[in-house]
Order: structure tokens, then C-alpha cells, then sequence
């Protein structure tokens, strides 16, 4: 055994992964979140193009506006804003071989005289400029619940009058969460909870008082929420995109990060897929608008996901 590969009983986290590891079961633009299947013959890169186009749409993006990305991954929301709206693009990742990713890409692309884009190895709350709009996609469930106001007031503040906030996260449908804001967690923007992929017991619904949900937080910090919409089904299928690919690498996957590491994500896909699938996890997309007028918005379905028969 080398010395990069676990000890058994051990789960690495994501940080201490390769890249190659995420490689074997993401798409080619390791977009790691939920894809929109739009069509039978969708390949898992064109479904994750299709969500982060559905997410972008939202932001009403011009031409030489700044759009941060918080949590931008492999930046393939930041690269993509970039070619499609020809604007300027600022990442920030806290995953130093994210960081290395994106900081290449970019400058591969700056010699190509592209919009500007740049990545921070930060978080949000170190962030010291003013974008026109922010995208904050699959990184709102790893904060703890008591983050959950300083990320809005901070996305309120740094925005400008007519700034937008777009937030794809997961949710929790039909269970009690009242003591989640209550809870002690560390002082730190990830939860990071030994031998778990994602701590699901942390997640709050997308809109009430008691719990509180994710919108009320939003409107609390003084957006107004003008659209939400649920991509739940879509989750299960890319889960069973993610696991189907990582058991078809499986040798490479344990040899990269043991078998424990294995079994974990495997166990964590194909349960969270079950999740989605049950109506007891969602994933939804907010659009938070910086305006005086607050509206009441039912959350919509997403039409379901078109999957070829197999």
C-alpha cells in the first residue's frame, strides 16, 4: 500500500482526493452537482451544461458585468458564463487542486484573449469586491445553519441595486428541523462530519418560519425571492449517472482512495438517489432579487427528466 492510499476504516475527505478520483465518474467539465435532463440522448456533460444555462438565465447577465461564483469547483459555471455573456468571472474554492484546476484553465484562456476570470483559494466572507451578480451553486447545504444569515447579509451588501443572487441547493421536504438553527456546529463554513460524503441532517426546508427555510432567510437579508424552482427528479438521475460510472472504474477508484472511500460515495449515490426519488430531499434553485417589492413564490417543478429506456 503507498502512502496515498488510506489505511482501512478510513474515508478521505474531499479535499485530500485527487482530481482523478472525481474524473472517473464526473462529466469532462467535473460539474459536481445536479444535471438537467432535457433530452433522451443527453450525455451527462450536455445535462450539466443544460442546469447551469438554467442557472444563468436567472441572472440576467450583460455583457462586462463581474459574476462571482461561490464554491465555483472546476469553474465550469464561471467558464461557461464567460463564453455565452461575455463576462467577467471571479471563483472562489477553498480546494487547493480546484484551485490549480480553474487557475490554468483561465489562463490558457486569458493568452486567448477571453473576458477576464480570475479563482480564489477563500471564502466568501474574505471576498472584498463588488460583483453585479452571484451564482452559488451545491455549497449553500455544506454551510452550517447558523452561517445560513452572515452568507445572505454578505450576498445583500457586496451586491449592487440591481444585483441578483442565484442559489441551487438541496432541501429537506417533511421533516423537523426546528433545532437545526440551534445547533452547535464549528466555527467554519464546511461541515465536515467524519466517514459521511454529506450531512444530510443539516439541511433545512426551502421556505416556512418554524423551521425557518432557505428563502426566509434570503428575505430576511432584504431579497426578494421571484422564482424557485425544484429539480428534485433530476438529482436521482444524475446520482445514478455518478454511481453507475465510479462502479464501472472501481479498480482505479480504490487504488486512488481505498476501498473504504469506495464503498462511501457508492453507499452515499445510491442513497441520496433513493432520497430524491422518495420526496424526503430536493434540490432547488432560487433567484434573490435586490428590490424593495417581496413576493410570495411557490416553488415549481422542473419538467421531469427525459431519460433514454435502457
Amino acid at each position: 500500500m503507498t502512502a496515498d492510499v488510506p489505511m482501512r476504516g478510513e474515508v478521505r475527505s474531499r479535499d485530500e482526493l485527487p482530481d482523478e478520483f472525481f474524473a472517473l465518474f464526473l462529466d469532462p467539465t467535473r460539474t459536481y452537482s445536479c444535471a438537467l435532463w432535457t433530452r433522451p440522448d443527453d450525455t451527462l456533460e450536455r445535462a450539466q451544461s443544460a442546469k447551469i444555462d438554467l442557472a444563468l438565465a436567472q441572472c440576467d447577465l450583460q455583457p462586462g458585468m463581474t459574476l462571482l461564483d461561490v464554491g465555483c469547483g472546476w469553474g465550469s459555471t464561471m467558464l461557461r458564463a464567460m463564453d455565452t455573456y461575455g463576462v467577467n468571472a471571479i471563483g472562489l474554492t477553498g480546494n487547493r487542486h480546484q484551485y490549480r484546476y480553474v487557475r490554468d484553465q483561465l489562463a490558457d484562456r486569458l493568452i486567448r484573449g477571453r473576458p477576464y476570470g480570475g479563482v480564489r483559494r477563500q471564502g466568501w466572507a474574505e471576498f472584498d469586491r463588488r460583483p453585479d451578480r452571484i451564482v452559488c451553486i451545491g455549497t449553500l447545504e455544506h454551510l452550517a445553519p447558523q452561517r445560513y444569515p452572515d452568507f445572505f447579509d454578505f450576498s445583500f451588501r457586496i451586491l449592487p441595486e440591481d444585483g441578483v443572487l442565484l442559489v441551487q441547493t438541496v432541501v429537506a421536504l417533511g421533516c423537523d428541523r426546528s433545532d437545526a438553527h440551534q445547533t452547535g456546529f464549528a466555527e467554519t463554513d464546511l461541515v465536515r462530519v467524519p466517514g459521511t460524503i454529506f450531512p444530510t441532517d443539516r439541511l433545512l426546508p426551502p421556505t416556512g418560519r418554524n423551521p425557518k427555510g432557505v428563502a426566509e432567510y434570503a428575505i430576511d437579508a432584504g431579497f426578494a425571492i421571484t422564482r424557485i424552482g425544484k429539480l428534485g427528479p433530476h438529482y436521482t438521475a444524475t446520482l445514478q449517472s455518478w454511481a453507475s460510472a465510479l462502479h464501472e472504474h472501481r479498480d482505479r477508484a480504490i487504488d486512488l482512495a481505498g476501498q473504504d472511500t469506495y464503498n462511501a460515495y457508492i453507499d452515499s449515490m445510491t442513497g441520496y438517489a433513493d432520497d430524491f426519488r422518495s420526496g424526503n430531499l430536493d434540490v432547488m434553485q432560487f433567484t434573490c432579487t435586490k428590490s424593495t417589492a417581496q413576493c410570495s413564490v411557490v416553488p415549481r417543478d422542473i419538467p421531469a427528466p427525459v431519460i433514454a429506456d435502457q
